[in-house]
């Protein structure tokens, strides 16, 4: 249990003013002041400071952010060990994106699953915005993201480099030539939703050739990768991925790679958690066998 100064400041971090603080903690604007004011005189810092009537942390207080949020997050985990009827049953939670999710994790966690027949795995998947938050929150232990993030912010291995590619149905006028990234805006696109890690990657592309989303004149956003594929696979429009995703439609004849210059790239995945943890060699224990199943597999 975090102290509860420590409980203000997270929540000032969170919300980044002084009033929506009080108003959520149910306290008042000067309580949340002492707050914030005890703990710099704790540790001799200054932690937050003032650019306009906009509330930012300074270098030490950005640190302490990031001790806290560790903090809290091993907190959860203790609790949820104390739980466990039995030492030997081990819980593990973590996250992946859908791409790594669906199409990586799988002959991993069946051979996992027969060497630990007695630990039980939960994993969500969710994208890449939505899985920081919980590892955040102490809700996951660690995650394995195909999207950006702040690295400074967390711990993280490389797990692999994939192929970020584009694809169309055989047949569609795409392959017919190479083309530059700014002719295919008036095709129709397919594409995950916003928060994804492809998504993500995608429109960093973009930026890279000074485009955006929304120079696209057709553009069907939808959550799952099957339905994506299957809409391509029927000639609507063209959609990016990671080659393990559509690899097995490429290798059938159903899926074609569009020539685009500049533009097909190896892209990382990465295995993520909070800097700092108690657990981390843990957490890395498991990122080693990942690794051993990926030499095994390739």
């Amino acid at each position: 249990m975090l102290d509860f100064r420590l409980f203000t400041f997270m929540k000032l971090c969170e919300l980044k003013s002084y009033t929506k603080t009080a108003e959520c903690l149910h306290m008042t604007q000067p309580t949340v002041t002492q707050h914030i004011q005890y703990l710099e005189r704790q540790y001799g810092v200054s932690l937050v400071e003032y650019h306009g009537k906009n509330v930012t942390l300074t270098p030490k207080g950005e640190q302490l952010y990031r001790f806290v949020m560790t903090m809290e997050a091993d907190s959860e985990r203790v609790k949820q060990i104390l739980k466990e009827p039995e030492p030997e049953k081990r819980h593990m939670k973590f996250g992946a994106t859908l791409t790594i999710g669906q199409y990586i994790m799988p002959p991993i966690l069946a051979k996992y699953y027969t060497l630990h027949p007695n630990v039980q795995i939960t994993m969500p998947v969710e994208n890449t915005k939505r899985l920081l938050q919980r590892l955040n929150d102490g809700e996951i232990e660690f995650a394995m993201i195909e999207g950006y993030f702040d690295k400074h912010v967390y711990g993280h291995a490389l797990l692999s480099y994939e192929r970020f590619l584009a694809v169309c149905a055989p047949g569609n006028p795409l392959l017919q030539r190479t083309y530059k990234l700014d002719e295919l805006c008036s095709y129709p696109l397919v594409i995950r939703e916003k928060g994804s890690g492809t998504r993500d990657i995608f429109e960093h592309i973009l930026n890279e050739h000074y485009l955006s989303i929304d120079d696209y004149e057709h553009i069907l956003e939808l959550g799952s990768f099957q339905v994506i594929k299957d809409l391509v696979c029927q000639g609507i429009g063209f959609t990016c991925a990671y080659e393990p995703v559509v690899k097995e439609e490429m290798k059938k004849g159903l899926l074609k790679e569009i020539s685009i210059e500049k533009f097909s790239a190896e892209r990382e995945f990465n295995f993520v958690y909070l800097k700092d943890s108690i657990f981390q060699k843990e957490y890395l224990q498991f990122y080693d066998f990942c690794m051993e199943c990926f030499k095994s597999f390739h």
